[in-house]
């Protein structure tokens, strides 16, 4: 079984096919992250393949617009399965799991 701590890549599957969405460090059941515009802060668990997270997400730059709109500040929840060194699943408004999208992490390092 992999484990689930590490540096992860994440991408949503978009107009485009799968965009990229940042990087996440998971570590001790929290994670934290970003890309280029934004930062992402949050929690994440996982047991038994299955893998959930729960992160808020704070625009510094141009905000993406997901889930219909462009705001500064969102929550969002994930919900997957971790397969090898990949986690798949799907992203959704925090709230809101019947509009959700395509989502996939991939490891790229683990923890010192």
């Amino acid at each position: 079984m992999v484990s689930i701590e590490g540096l992860w890549t994440a991408e949503i599957f978009g107009l485009h096919g799968w965009e990229n969405a940042g990087v996440l460090v998971l570590t001790d059941g929290h994670a934290l992250g970003g890309g280029r515009h934004h930062y992402s802060i949050g929690t994440y668990s996982g047991d038994r393949g299955k893998f959930h997270m729960s992160l808020d997400i704070t625009y510094h730059g141009p905000p993406r617009t997901l889930f219909g709109s462009s705001d500064k500040e969102l929550s969002i929840d994930v919900e997957g399965q971790v397969e090898r060194e990949e986690i798949l699943g799907s992203v959704s408004r925090g709230g809101n799991p019947s509009h959700s999208l395509s989502f996939r992490m991939t490891k790229r390092g683990n923890m010192p």
